[in-house]
């Protein structure tokens, strides 16, 4: 039987490269980009102004920081133009004469410097005339020069990057409408079993509600995949051929329940008569000990396929485990990253299995804290309601004291 570790590899194994599409800006949003993007244009494209205050001309005297003293002489300049952003100059000052400029506006060619408005003595009664002090005639101060934030053909964003907002926000300041990204995968959601009928119906006599298919889709959404139900199959090799011949066109498929050793676990023998091949079946683990993996190659389309355990906790678990590492290669991510958190009491496991025990985790002063839940078993899936997480607890590592390091799992 594999242990978890070694499932985990198996399944990102057999996951494809991922398919590209190029989507609108508006719909980019943590899709992964393909391609590296390149700034297109000088950036600013022209110089502008940081400040709301005065441009002067490069003749009228400027220095560098430092070269004058604050009893220099004052200069009064006449005011010649304003111009405001989106406006362009329409003339250049002289030696004599400033700009009034408002920020993010361009700077008119001839000018070194803009003396912000609160360092001048300006009045609006007298719009025409500005007095500045020499020690605020720094060559450079407050003009944004072009190209001062990136240059035609400099890297802007690498491939692998998942679109955040700051993303969009950049690819729009430079033009870039459309972006080629990681298409995101559509996973179908078959739930089996005489047994189940739709949540939102009252369950008559020895049936449970189908608690798996939408607990799935809200974890295949925050996987930044598509979900689409299937329904429920009955325990018939009719019912499940026409369920799984759907599921089959996606590109990942979901069954729940029917991979155990029962008389009506029949999901395995009909998933082979399908055409998909077995990679494992079975993972030493607690919750999720019979899940089932496979895959299914058909004129180039690839679709993986989980048999989940029927029991709700379970199914969470090894979506956690091995879905989700999946979707994210599959979207063009790298795989999960590695979290530990500190035990906050004693706590104990039985049996000879791993336990992927749930928990609640905090931080604390930088530090990732596990406090383990109240659990009964797989079908307990009330407990997790109080959860956010769950830590690997190993039977034969005997107590646990608080304080003791262990490998957890956020959920989302």
């Amino acid at each position: 039987m594999y242990t978890v570790f070694e499932a985990i590899q198996a399944v990102l194994q057999q996951v494809p490269v991922p398919q590209k599409e190029q989507v609108s800006l508006l719909q980019a949003l943590h899709r992964v980009l393909v391609e590296d993007v390149f700034v297109p244009e000088e950036s600013p494209a022209f110089p502008k102004a940081l400040m709301d205050g005065f441009a002067v001309s490069v003749t009228t005297g400027l220095v560098h920081a430092g070269q004058l003293s604050e009893d220099s002489e004052p200069l009064r300049l006449r005011v010649v133009e304003t111009i405001v952003a989106g406006q362009v100059p329409h003339r250049e000052p002289n030696q004599n004469e400033a700009v009034r400029i408002m920020t993010g506006a361009p700077v008119p060619p001839n000018c070194g410097c803009v003396v912000p408005v609160e360092h001048v003595e300006f009045h609006e009664q007298d719009p025409e005339w500005v007095v500045i002090h020499r020690n605020q005639l720094v060559l450079g101060a407050n003009i944004l020069a072009t190209g001062a934030i990136a240059h035609v053909g400099d890297p802007l964003m690498k491939a692998g990057t998942q679109l955040q907002p700051s993303h969009v926000g950049a690819l729009a300041e430079f033009g870039i409408s459309s972006v080629s990204v990681s298409k995101r995968p559509r996973v179908a959601v078959l739930a089996t079993g005489n047994e189940l009928v739709h949540f939102s119906r009252q369950p008559g006599a020895g049936c449970i509600r189908n608690s798996n298919q939408p607990m799935l889709a809200a974890q295949i959404q925050t996987a930044n995949a598509i979900p689409q139900l299937l329904g429920i199959a009955k325990d018939s090799a009719e019912s499940l051929k026409a369920g799984i011949s759907a599921g089959l066109r996606a590109d990942v498929l979901l069954l729940t329940g029917g991979v155990s050793a029962g008389i009506l676990d029949l999901v395995p023998q009909q998933l082979e008569m399908a055409g998909v091949t077995q990679i494992f079946h079975g993972v030493l683990m607690k919750p999720g000990k019979p899940l089932w993996f496979g895959i299914r190659k058909d004129r180039g389309h690839v679709c993986l396929v989980f048999g989940l355990p029927g029991n709700p906790v379970s199914s969470l678990a090894c979506f956690e485990l091995f879905v989700r590492p999946a979707l994210r290669r599959l979207s063009g991510l790298p795989g999960e990253s590695v979290f530990h958190a500190t035990l906050t009491e004693p706590f104990q496991v039985w049996g000879h299995r791993p336990v992927y025990q749930p928990v609640v985790l905090s931080q604390k002063c930088g530090t990732m804290l596990a406090r383990p839940v109240p659990w009964s078993n797989s079908s307990d899936l009330k407990a997790t309601v109080n959860a956010n997480g769950m830590a690997l607890l190993e039977p034969e590592h005997g107590p646990y004291g608080a304080g003791e390091c262990v490998t957890v799992w956020p959920w989302n």
